[in-house]
């Protein structure tokens, strides 16, 4: 028996313990043109590639190394909150968490402060870089949004910290909120595509993705989507997503957005990732699709869940935004920088 094979095997067996004890997420309803009664999924478009050629393709292909990123850039003190009218101060804590700051509501994408994205501390794709902001220094909580089930995206652990603290309003895809309960979250609402909320004077609009969700032997039991939040600004978090014709019809559907919230890593290789991540090179073009004012780069340098190397992302969308002159999709390379939006520059906070 190889290696590879034994590897595999004690990986399902303690997924298999995670089920039992973690209570595996379904969603019971009505069908839909996403939902076939049993399982989600994206309407017109083709699912995942070949596993067997995703293994040939591992066996055949070492992955890139990564190296742990010190970025030293740690707040020093707890941040405040922001309040300008029609402006937008953010910090890509790193991966698919962003802290939105708006008309004084505070606002966690996808927050993950586990050191793995696994239910486990001691297997699957560890960080290789802390959070940019620590947890303690995040400023309160009002809402948070979670695109979908992933480990990478819903860190439990995290959202029980938050509840204990903030007791914030957590928007998720149908099949969550049940889930969540059973941790005692229950500040929980959870919306199909296109359906519409509103929270502390904040709209939250859940959006379609092209994705799929699995939290262990569940796959596509939850809905997975993105998030408009409309304030006094309308900001985009596209969650995780392949390309798509969602982003046109979002932009027709929805109109002006002020600030995108786009992922770019995870892509290689491309014969089984097409329908689940983006490239660079498409996150541009869904950048161009939606017509944002403003988008910035999330969902890469921090889990080591694909091929690529840490920084191809950034560079290949850098490359690309030079091809087509385009200046307005912004990136860091180090986690938990301040930016407000459209100011051509970095909000001057006190750090180590």
């Amino acid at each position: 028996m190889s290696q590879t094979l034994i590897i595999l095997i004690i990986v399902f067996a303690l997924i298999a313990i995670s089920c039992a004890t973690l209570n595996v997420p379904t969603y019971k309803g009505e069908k839909s043109d996403h939902f076939d009664g049993k399982k989600f999924f994206n309407p017109d478009v083709p699912g995942m590639g070949d596993f067997k050629e995703l293994m040939t393709f591992n066996r055949k292909n070492k992955r890139a190394k990564w190296y742990f990123q010190d970025d030293k850039f740690s707040h020093s003190s707890k941040i405040e909150d922001f309040n300008i009218h029609k402006q937008v101060r953010y910090f890509h804590i790193n991966h698919a968490s962003v802290l939105v700051q708006m008309d004084g509501i505070n606002i966690l994408t996808d927050p993950v402060y586990f050191k793995r994205a696994s239910p486990f501390s001691f297997i699957g794709p560890k960080r290789y870089r802390d959070p940019g902001i620590p947890f303690e220094f995040l400023p309160r909580i009002d809402i948070v949004v979670i695109s979908h089930d992933h480990y990478d995206h819903l860190d439990v652990n995290t959202l029980k910290k938050l509840k204990e603290r903030d007791n914030p309003m957590i928007y998720t895809g149908l099949g969550l909120k049940s889930f969540l309960n059973k941790f005692k979250i229950t500040n929980v609402t959870e919306m199909d595509w296109n359906k519409q909320d509103s929270y502390k004077g904040i709209d939250i609009i859940f959006t379609p993705a092209v994705h799929w969700s699995n939290r262990a032997f569940s796959p596509r039991k939850t809905l997975w989507g993105g998030y408009l939040i409309n304030g006094s600004s309308n900001v985009f978090f596209a969650g995780d997503t392949a390309y798509g014709d969602h982003f046109t019809s979002i932009k027709e559907t929805f109109g002006s957005i002020d600030l995108a919230l786009i992922p770019i890593g995870a892509y290689i290789p491309r014969s089984f990732m097409l329908h689940v991540h983006m490239d660079p090179q498409q996150a541009l073009q869904a950048h161009i699709d939606i017509d944002a004012t403003e988008s910035f780069a999330i969902h890469w340098g921090t889990f080591q869940l694909t091929h690529e190397a840490m920084f191809d992302p950034i560079e290949e969308l850098e490359e690309a935004c030079k091809e087509n002159k385009i200046e307005n999709f912004h990136f860091e390379k180090t986690s938990g920088i301040a930016r407000i939006m459209n100011s051509n520059g970095h909000d001057p906070l006190k750090r180590n």
